[in-house]
């Protein structure tokens, strides 16, 4: 990504080696896992289903909160996520898709698009402006490290070197990854209820990691939704939560699917992104 230097990211991954030399305790395992919880939600329930989809609303210091944590995530600001991810979903699996692995492959629909300097930037801020007339949005967007620095502190204020280690590297990594996931592998493995014109399929184990994310079949049919597992079945966890934010009044007008939009024989509503941009 523009602002993740390929020197940070190796770092990152080598560092995951001191796994096996700090000590392991209870408090960096709650460190590791309670990161791996709240950022991963963050950049469900923020980053993708409110930033980049606008499937509820919510007040402007709730949205700031959203995107506060979500830039600890090491994925970018919330506005540079959000123009990457519609325009994913406008060129979706075709040559104008920033992370497609149909016409690359895995590796570079993973990881490798995110250091690719040989196309232009992926990020457009023409589809974009429903956030970019929020300043305090774009000071986020332009000093992201800002606040994945002050996390890293502050796990390391916490647990020490293994806090650092556990609660930072290992945790920011398995977010990164399992989201990174859904570019590459939920266009490769899966089942496919719609046809959407693209490659997307529902992955129940993509879904566990991703907390929801992983019914992208059910999302490229109806983007704008809040829930991405339409039955009771498809666990939505990122779902679940923002329902529970709804009864307390802290976001509203959570948008779901229509019956008939669920049904496989149904119309096809992939007209959605423009709406939701809107």
């Amino acid at each position: 990504m523009e602002r993740v230097s390929n020197a940070l990211f190796v770092t990152m991954h080598v560092a995951l080696l001191l796994v096996f030399v700090v000590p392991l305790s209870w408090t960096v395992v709650a460190l590791a896992l309670g990161g791996y919880a709240l950022r991963m939600g963050a950049v469900t329930g923020g980053y993708h289903r409110y930033f980049a989809h606008r499937a509820y609303k919510t007040s402007r210091a709730f949205q700031l909160l959203l995107a506060v944590v979500g830039a600890t995530s090491m994925q970018n600001g919330p506005i540079w996520w959000a123009s990457v991810h519609r325009r994913h979903h406008k060129e979706s699996d075709g040559p104008g898709d920033p992370h497609s692995p149909v016409g690359r492959g895995f590796w570079h629909a993973h990881i490798g698009w995110v250091f690719d300097r040989t196309v232009p930037p992926p990020r457009d801020d023409s589809n974009v402006g429903d956030l970019l007339r929020y300043p305090e949005l774009r000071w986020v967007d332009r000093h992201d490290w800002v606040f994945l620095a002050a996390y890293a502190v502050a796990c390391a204020a916490i647990g020490g070197v293994p806090g650092l280690v556990w609660g930072f590297v290992v945790s920011t990594l398995a977010v990164f990854h399992a989201t990174m996931l859904i570019n590459s592998l939920a266009h490769l493995w899966g089942s496919r209820r719609y046809a959407t014109g693209d490659q997307s399929r529902n992955n129940p184990l993509l879904a566990v990691l991703t907390f929801g994310e992983g019914w992208h079949n059910n999302h490229h049919h109806y983007m704008s939704s809040a829930r991405q597992g339409f039955y009771w079945w498809e666990v939505d966890l990122t779902y679940y939560v923002l329902r529970a934010l709804a009864a307390v009044g802290a976001i509203w007008d959570v948008r779901e699917p229509p019956p008939s939009a669920r049904e496989p024989g149904g119309a096809e509503l992939r007209a959605v992104v423009g709406r939701a941009a809107a």
